[in-house]
């Protein structure tokens, strides 16, 4: 079987294709598209603008697919931005009678679940935390003996980290220092108690961003996918020091695609890490979409 996944999220809109064959799952291609929905929700709704924005991509993604020829299924799924508009069932409707396209919605504990099934199949987590950072919101999952304990989702990402705390293209100092107030205000809300953990496991599109950036900035082995906090945090306060014409030449060089979302997603990870201790940050490459192939799509079939 082949199936294609949409992951409408709040920065990026990305199209997986998998082949799956029994319980292995084969990446066949990805393309991404930077949609940044986030941006275009007004008074808790997206606005038509950002509703033709979304219908764009998906007939482009749905054309892909179409043109593929042997993919059998093709699931959309949406997270924060979508699930959170207060003109949702209006955009389901708008999307379903346009495109013919189903869009499921995630919910907190499914994003959360999904994320840690597929950082499973990539990185052994056994105990620690792992958080996926997206574009409007970040989950934050306890695991102990290969198990989830506990979940929630705190509403903040780096595109939103970005818009309603960031002035200029660059975070400075004390806009980090709101990121890093909100976020702590947003975990002992969510009572996420503070707990040492050694480990943190970081998936999605900020923190592959982030390790990239890390293996540049230290020359490293580009295929390292481990970052030690304490340098991590260095690094993000060196880069925030410098020139905005510095960090814009730094980023066009490694990310160009997040040059004004880089920022808020490393000043999340770093809080994150700091809030439970974290003496090591492992990036997974893989992540929500894999997790939902293998709980929602092979776990049907079986």
């Amino acid at each position: 079987m082949i199936y294609a996944v949409i992951d409408i999220g709040s920065n990026t809109v990305r199209l997986s294709v998998y082949k799956v064959n029994g319980e292995e799952v084969l990446n066949l291609f990805n393309e991404k598209e930077q949609a940044s929905l986030r941006s275009y929700v007004k008074n808790g709704a997206l606005s038509d603008k950002g509703i033709e924005r979304l219908l764009g991509v998906l007939k482009k993604f749905k054309t892909v697919v179409d043109h593929f020829g042997d993919i059998d299924e093709l699931h959309p799924f949406a997270t924060a931005t979508i699930r959170d508009a207060t003109n949702r069932v209006e955009i389901l409707k708008t999307v379903k009678d346009k495109l013919d396209l189903d869009i499921e919605i995630l919910s907190e504990e499914e994003e959360a679940k999904f994320a840690f099934i597929g950082a499973s199949s990539s990185v052994g987590v056994t105990r620690g935390v792992l958080t996926d950072i997206g574009g409007g919101s970040s989950e934050i999952v306890i695991i102990d003996q290969s198990k989830v304990i506990k979940s929630s989702s705190i509403s903040i990402g780096s595109l939103s980290g970005f818009n309603d705390f960031v002035n200029g293209l660059f975070m400075n100092k004390d806009e980090k220092k709101l990121i890093d107030e909100e976020i702590k205000s947003l975990l002992e809300k969510k009572k996420v108690y503070r707990e040492s953990h050694d480990l943190l496991c970081a998936v999605g599109g900020s923190a592959r961003a982030s390790l990239l950036f890390y293996n540049e900035y230290y020359k490293l082995d580009p295929y390292n996918t481990t970052m030690q906090s304490n340098k991590f945090c260095q690094m993000l306060k060196e880069i925030i020091e410098k020139e905005p014409r510095e960090i814009l030449d730094l980023i066009l060089e490694i990310k160009p695609d997040r040059v004004h979302t880089l920022l808020p997603g490393m000043a999340i990870l770093n809080r994150i890490a700091k809030y439970f201790s974290c003496k090591e940050i492992s990036v997974s490459q893989t992540g929500v979409r894999e997790g939902y192939v293998y709980n929602k799509l092979i776990e049907r079939n079986k």
